[in-house]
């Protein structure tokens, strides 16, 4: 028995030194389902990244150089593609007519690729898209973010004769300078002397300077237009500003009236300049981050806030979500006025 029993412990000892003897294949098995674990980490890592962009990208432009819009994606081309994570150019191309409904048309129907973009004038195009019938269709864009948001106002000769936009009341034959009928200033205009009425006729250009310079020469009585693409000509003398669409008077001009001083409390906001930049429908999604991620930073860069104070413009970012709700609610606000913009858009035929 005693034989036995020593035997039973030689073979309990022999089985634990065999045991810890195993042990590293024990640790080799837990390395191995840690390398395991780390291949896999190294696995999601090594997913291939997106490498866009590999070329040149284009930003569209509605209208000729030396407004606005133009002034806007001149300044921020540049910016884009510094935050771009390739090196590729992003270059401004004009393409006016139609109160910019030719570029967002051909925006819209570019490959959604992410190398055509465009900035887009949401009031005018809003308003063209409720009275006829275009290639393009704003609920649709892959919006990338609002640049800037641009208070309207109304401006006349500094040796007008008009004093308010009352003294508009009941008037005949006054001459309205316009970027085309389907502008947005345009449409602020034709609403706000909707309900004064007063008869007008359009003298239209193609860009903002002309538009300005007719009212300067005295072609044309009165324009509306951003308060950004005239303050140079207010401060210096050649224009004077008769109303400021905003809920509050402007700072800078604590005597000029906002619409609801005259009235019309409606047209407070209803009409403001938004520029936004988008791309075509059913862009891919990790396109869409990078080209929004590039606008984000383009409008947080100082050397960008140095470009705009030198232009003497004002940025207002909102990102790509926040700026298709406010699309989807200007598209819902024009349905007020859908009679005289169809009026005014169907003239521009």
């Amino acid at each position: 028995m005693k034989k036995l029993f020593s035997s039973s412990l030689a073979i309990f000892l022999l089985a634990m030194l065999v045991g810890c003897g195993s042990s590293p294949t024990t640790g080799n098995t837990t390395t191995g389902a840690n390398q395991g674990t780390t291949t896999a980490t190294q696995s999601d890592q090594e997913k291939p990244k997106s490498k866009f962009p590999e070329r040149n990208i284009e930003l569209v432009v509605g209208y000729k150089p030396g407004g606005g819009y133009s002034d806007w994606a001149q300044a921020i081309a540049p910016f884009i593609q510094k935050h771009l994570p390739n090196k590729v150019n992003v270059n401004v191309r004009h393409m006016e007519g139609a109160g910019s409904a030719i570029a967002a048309n051909y925006v819209q129907k570019a490959k959604p690729d992410g190398y055509t973009i465009g900035i887009y004038n949401l009031g005018g195009l809003a308003g063209t898209q409720l009275a006829q019938k275009v290639d393009y269709d704003l609920s649709k864009v892959t919006w990338l973010g609002r640049l800037s948001l641009d208070p309207t106002i109304v401006t006349v000769n500094s040796k007008s004769p008009y004093q308010s936009i009352e003294d508009f009341k009941g008037k005949e034959k006054v001459v309205m300078s316009t970027k085309g009928l389907a502008a947005n200033a345009t449409l602020t205009g034709a609403v706000t002397f909707d309900k004064l009425g007063v008869k007008w006729q359009p003298l239209n250009h193609n860009g903002t300077s002309e538009t300005i310079l007719s009212v300067i020469r005295g072609d044309a009585d009165v324009t509306w237009g951003s308060i950004d693409s005239q303050k140079q000509y207010i401060q210096n003398g050649d224009l004077r500003m008769l109303l400021y669409y905003d809920s509050e008077r402007h700072p800078d001009y604590p005597d000029v009236p906002i619409p609801s001083d005259a009235g019309m409390p409606e047209l407070n906001e209803a009409f403001n300049t938004h520029r936004l930049i988008g791309a075509p429908p059913e862009l891919p999604a990790d396109v869409r981050a990078i080209l929004e991620e590039a606008v984000q930073k383009s409008l947080e860069d100082p050397e960008f806030h140095q470009v705009l104070q030198k232009m003497e413009l004002t940025s207002s970012y909102l990102n790509g979500d926040d700026t298709q709700k406010l699309v989807n609610e200007t598209l819902s606000s024009f349905e007020a006025y859908k009679q005289v913009v169809t009026e005014l858009m169907s003239s521009d035929k």
